[in-house]
C-alpha cells in the first residue's frame, strides 16, 4: 500500500487547526480542506494522485466527523500526548501546533509534485499557497505554467487510441462500400431496366416561430467531446475549448471566456441557462462552479424554456434549492441549508446532482443531502448549468461538469 506525506498526521494537523479550535474553526477549516482535496478535482489525474485525494479526503472526513461532535472530540483528546483539555491534564498550546514555515512547506510540496509528474495534485497546493499569499515568489507564474501543461497533457492523451481506432472505422467503412460497389454492378447486368417513375417534391412541414435565442449547444447529436476510458461518462467538459451555446437577451447572458463559462442574469430578468441532449435520462451531474452572486447551479429534465427542474445553491445564505419552472416562473420543489455550502468570491463548490426517475439526490462538497422524490417531472435527457437571480444579480462561473451514467 503506498504511503503518504499525511500519515502521521493528527485530526488537528490534517484540518490544520490548533487544539483548542473552536467548531466554527472547525468547519471552516474543513470547507477549506476538502475544497482543495476532493475526489472529483482529481478525475482526469493519474491513478497515484486519484488515490492521494482519495485517501486524503478521506482523513479530512474522518477528522471532522470526530472534531465537530464534542464527545468523540473529548474522547480523541484524551488518547493524545498530554491527555484531555481542561481536565488536569498537561497544558496544550492553543495556538498553531509548530512553528513553522507553512507556506515554504507548501512551496516544496509543490515542487515534489511537479518533479514527479503529478500536476494536478501541484495545482491543488498551488492555489491554496495563492490564497493564503498571492504573491509568494514565483507561484503565480509556476502555477499558470503548470495549469498550461495540464491542458496540453489531457488533449494529447486520448490521440493514440482516437488514431487506432480511426484507422479500424476506415477501414471497415472502406470494406463496406467495395461489397455494396459489388453488388451494385452484379445486380445492373442481371436486372433489365425498369421505368422511371416520377418523383414529386415532399411537402414541407412548417418550421415553429423562435420567439427568443435558443440556449441549446449547437450539436447534430449527443456526442462527447473528450475521449475517456470511462464508459460511464457521458460528457466531460475541462472547458479547453468552447462546448455550450452563447447567447444574450436583454438581461442575461451565456459566454465562453477562455479558461471557463460564464453565466449572467440581472435582478429584473429572466434566468439564464445553456444545455444539450445526452443519451441517458438518469445521470449523474458533477459541477464545479463559483457562485460571485444570486444562486446557480444544473437544469434537469429540460423540456422547454417553460418547463424544466433546476438544482440551485446560493452561498450568501448556505441554502440550496430544487426548482420547478412553469411558464414564467419558477416554483420551489424543495428547499434547505448546509454547512458544507461554502460561501466567497473567488470560493469554488462542488455538486453531485443525481437524477433516477423522479428521485434527485443531492451532494455539496462531499456532503450529502437527503434525497428528494418529485412529482409530475418530464422524463428528459437534457442537462445544462443555470443562474438565477435572488435578491441580486446572479453571477455564476463554472470550471468543470462531468455527466456520467450513476
Amino acid at each position: 500500500m503506498a504511503s503518504f506525506d499525511f500519515e502521521q498526521f493528527d485530526h488537528f494537523q490534517i484540518l490544520n487547526v490548533a487544539r483548542g479550535a473552536s467548531t466554527n474553526e472547525i468547519k471552516k477549516a474543513f470547507r477549506q480542506e476538502i475544497a482543495v482535496y476532493h475526489p472529483d478535482r482529481f478525475m482526469r489525474a493519474s491513478d497515484d494522485e486519484k488515490s492521494y485525494a482519495r485517501a486524503r479526503s478521506q482523513r479530512i472526513n474522518e477528522a471532522f466527523r470526530v472534531l465537530r461532535d464534542d464527545q468523540l472530540r473529548e474522547n480523541y483528546n484524551m488518547t493524545m500526548p498530554g491527555g484531555g483539555i481542561g481536565r488536569n491534564s498537561v497544558p496544550v498550546p492553543t495556538g498553531p501546533l509548530t512553528q513553522r514555515d507553512y507556506q515554504g512547506e507548501l512551496y516544496d510540496t509543490a515542487l515534489a509534485h511537479i518533479n514527479a509528474g503529478r500536476l494536478i495534485q501541484a495545482v491543488a497546493v498551488m492555489r491554496r499557497l495563492q490564497q493564503l499569499n498571492p504573491f509568494y515568489r514565483d507561484v503565480a507564474s509556476m502555477l499558470s505554467s503548470t495549469e498550461t501543461a495540464i491542458n496540453a497533457r489531457q488533449l494529447t492523451m486520448p490521440y493514440e487510441s482516437i488514431r487506432r481506432t480511426s484507422w479500424l472505422t476506415v477501414s471497415v467503412v472502406a470494406i463496406v462500400v467495395v461489397t455494396i460497389g459489388l453488388v451494385w454492378v452484379f445486380s445492373t447486368l442481371n436486372t433489365p431496366p425498369t421505368p422511371v417513375a416520377t418523383k414529386v417534391p415532399a411537402a414541407e412541414t412548417p418550421t415553429s416561430l423562435i420567439t427568443r435565442t435558443p440556449r441549446i449547444t449547437a450539436t447534430a447529436e449527443p456526442a462527447q467531446i473528450t475521449a475517456t476510458p470511462d464508459p460511464a461518462v457521458l460528457f466531460d467538459d475541462t472547458f479547453t475549448s468552447v462546448n455550450w451555446a452563447e447567447a444574450q437577451g436583454e438581461t442575461w447572458s451565456t459566454a465562453y471566456d477562455g479558461k471557463r463559462f460564464h453565466l449572467a442574469a440581472a435582478q429584473s430578468g429572466d434566468a439564464a441557462w445553456s444545455y444539450r441532449p445526452m443519451t441517458q435520462a438518469d445521470v449523474s451531474i458533477i459541477l464545479t462552479l463559483q457562485v460571485v452572486s444570486g444562486s446557480g447551479g444544473v437544469m434537469i429534465r429540460y423540456r422547454d424554456e417553460t418547463d424544466f427542474v433546476a438544482v440551485v445553491i446560493e452561498p450568501a445564505t448556505k441554502t440550496y434549492r430544487i426548482l420547478r419552472r412553469e411558464g414564467a416562473t419558477f416554483n420551489e420543489l424543495a428547499t434547505g441549508t448546509s454547512d458544507a455550502i461554502i460561501d466567497g468570491d473567488a470560493v469554488e463548490n462542488v455538486m453531485t446532482v443525481t437524477v433516477v426517475g423522479t428521485t434527485v439526490t443531492l451532494g455539496i462538497n462531499d456532503t450529502a443531502i437527503e434525497p428528494v422524490a418529485l412529482e409530475a417531472i418530464s422524463d428528459s435527457a437534457r442537462f445544462g448549468m443555470i443562474a438565477i437571480p435572488t435578491s441580486v444579480d446572479a453571477d455564476v462561473n463554472v470550471d468543470h461538469i462531468t455527466i456520467k451514467i450513476p
